[in-house]
């Protein structure tokens, strides 16, 4: 008679060196993400939940798992690269928007939330760029992408634990967002309105883009070139600019900068560019 099966009950295990090493170059090749040294604890604890879905022992073999199976590779992206993120982050951005470029447009306006995570950031440019133009009835569509499939699967969905809400302004609240009830009653949604304003694609922003992407008035590019070397920085603000209108405006994180990265653009404000030729 077969034994029946039986699962490993696993304890924390701990990454050594080596293997953090093997880790951190295997995600610099696959994503152009460069982790630090202090971001060992970080990789383990995050990759752990792999570790005890497969009942291996050993970051090692979790390694040549990765290599032989492209899926697990897809899902240890996943998990590394999930990082926290709010609406309405870096407010100064959307007044700017709304205040001084989106008065400027006199054409449907195309949009790119280029590292959109699950979806916050791109929501928050509907709601701002749809309180702004819907008076003049001059329509608009965004894409978010994100290299992590599971974060767009949420953006997609669309729900959020209710504690997201806290920095929408109420109108922006009532006018597109729902509560949910129930089983939901500590989530909410975008409202339908709203959500088939966008569009979803994987995008590994490191590789030469897709023409199909299109061209965009304007892109949000913010808070991921400070995960990448100076090389990479320059190579993803590159593929991403071809896909800016000249003239288009370019959008970064308050703790990035573009000096000594391109000169296909020039600033505006803080951390907001404007596309003035093509290379």
């Amino acid at each position: 008679m077969n034994k029946p099966n039986t699962k490993i009950v696993l304890k924390n295990i701990r990454i050594t060196n080596s293997e953090f090493i093997k880790f951190k170059t295997l995600i610099y090749k696959t994503t152009g993400i460069e982790l630090k040294e202090n971001k060992q604890n970080l990789i383990e604890s995050r990759l752990m939940k792999r570790l005890r879905i497969h009942n291996i022992e050993s970051y090692s073999e979790y390694y040549e798992l990765i290599l032989r199976d492209k899926e697990e590779l897809q899902l240890m992206i996943n998990q590394v690269t999930t990082n926290e993120t709010s609406f309405f982050r870096e407010n100064k951005h959307f007044d700017y928007l709304a205040k001084k470029i989106l008065p400027q447009c006199k054409e449907r306006v195309h949009i790119w939330s280029a590292a959109s995570s699950i979806g916050v950031e791109a929501y928050t440019i509907a709601m701002v760029v749809d309180e702004t133009l819907s008076p003049r009835n001059l329509p608009f569509d965004i894409l978010a992408s994100d290299i992590n499939i599971d974060v767009l699967k949420q953006a997609k969905e669309a729900i959020y634990d209710i504690r997201f809400s806290k920095n929408i302004p109420k109108n922006y609240l009532k006018k597109y967002c729902l509560k949910g009830i129930g089983k939901m009653e500590n989530k909410f949604s975008i409202n339908n309105y709203l959500k088939q304003k966008l569009s979803f694609a994987q995008i590994n922003l490191t590789q030469p883009i897709s023409s199909k992407v299109g061209e965009f008035h304007i892109i949000f590019l913010r808070n991921v070139l400070i995960y990448f070397d100076i090389q990479t920085k320059k190579d993803v603000v590159k593929y991403v600019l071809k896909h800016l209108k000249v003239g288009g405006y370019f959008f970064i994180g308050h703790s990035e900068t573009l000096f000594n990265i391109s000169d296909e653009v020039i600033q505006v404000m803080p951390t907001v560019y404007q596309k003035i030729s093509i290379k």
